[in-house]
């Protein structure tokens, strides 16, 4: 089963990605860690994203895809993509990427989050976790961009019929149980 998993910043992806990955035995490929790990290795490439991500960027269709094209897509029983696609680009690029891995996506969850959540989810995350991208300014120009550009790649996933719509707002079980149950009845 090959799954992507979208939503605003702060609709709970990665944890709700995490717990798809560990019940399914799927591999959680996050390109927010990926490109966390980039930064972390102090490379030129890494300060040139750690500046975007600063600054409330979205790193480049092309540095995305160089960071993805490290990332394990054709092994074990599948994987949870998330953090990607972001653009209508990158949706078939990432069909192009996977063709040639010999892949297709199952499913894309969708977490729906009103955007006053999403703002004070991303404010409670940036005091616990000292993240310096959630800041103010950075998250809003971020959930701008989300509404911008990630929201026609909804629309595309929906048109394939591959779209399951899950409310961010439970709590995390909540959410977990809602997205199973959709996932199982398939």
């Amino acid at each position: 089963m090959n799954l992507i998993i979208l939503g605003p910043q702060g609709s709970g992806k990665g944890t709700q990605a995490k717990i798809i990955a560990e019940k399914y035995g799927l591999t959680h490929i996050s390109t927010g860690a990926l490109i966390r790990q980039e930064v972390e290795t102090g490379s030129d490439f890494g300060k040139t994203l750690q500046q975007k991500i600063n600054n409330g960027e979205l790193i480049s269709d092309s540095e995305l895809f160089s960071i993805l094209e490290k990332a394990p897509l054709s092994q074990g029983n599948g994987f949870i993509l998330d953090g990607t696609p972001r653009n209508i680009f990158q949706a078939k690029e990432l069909e192009n990427v996977f063709a040639k891995v010999g892949v297709n996506i199952d499913r894309v969850i969708l977490l729906t989050l009103p955007h006053d959540e999403s703002i004070a989810r991303l404010i409670k995350r940036a005091s616990l976790e000292h993240r310096q991208d959630d800041n103010p300014e950075a998250i809003q120009k971020r959930l701008d961009l989300y509404n911008q550009e990630t929201v026609p790649v909804i629309e595309y996933y929906r048109s394939q019929g591959k779209l399951i719509e899950i409310d961010g707002r439970p709590d995390v079980q909540t959410i977990f149980a809602d997205i199973s149950h959709h996932l199982e009845a398939v």
